[in-house]
C-alpha cells in the first residue's frame, strides 16, 4: 500500500498552487526543489514533514525515505533553526534500522551539528 498525502497551498490567493490535490508523496521532490529556489521556505517545509510522515508508512520494516529529512534540515538550516534541524535528523535515525545508520548522509549532518563531546 502506497501512501497518498493531500496538500494545500499556503494561500488560497495563490493562482500557482492548486488548492487542493491528492498525490503520492514522492511527487513532491519537484514542487519541494522549486519553492526552495524561489525562498519560500515555510511551504517546502511543510510538504517535507508530510512526505517524511507519509515515507515512514511506507518503509515497510525498512528505512523511510532520507531525502525529505534532508531537505527539511536544510530548510531548517536556512531559517537558522538549529534545534528543529537537530530533532529532525535524530527522528529519522530513530525510525532507520541500526545497520543502516552509520554512513548515512543524516547521520553524516547530525554529527556535524552534534560533534562527539
Amino acid at each position: 500500500m502506497t501512501s497518498m498525502i493531500c496538500w494545500a497551498s499556503a494561500s488560497d490567493t495563490d493562482s500557482t498552487w492548486p488548492p487542493v490535490k491528492r498525490v503520492h508523496y514522492l511527487e513532491l521532490v519537484e514542487p519541494i526543489k522549486q519553492l526552495k529556489r524561489e525562498g519560500r521556505l515555510d511551504e517546502p517545509l511543510v510538504l517535507c514533514y508530510k512526505a517524511i510522515e507519509a515515507a515512514k508508512k511506507d518503509a515497510g520494516g525498512r528505512e523511510p525515505a532520507p531525502w525529505y529529512t534532508e531537505q527539511a534540515a536544510i530548510v531548517h538550516r536556512k531559517l537558522s533553526q538549529k534545534d528543529e534541524e537537530i530533532a529532525v535528523l535524530k527522528r529519522w535515525l530513530a525510525k532507520c534500522p541500526k545497520a543502516r545508520r552509520v554512513g548515512s548522509r543524516v547521520a553524516e549532518r547530525l554529527s556535524k551539528l552534534e560533534p562527539a563531546s
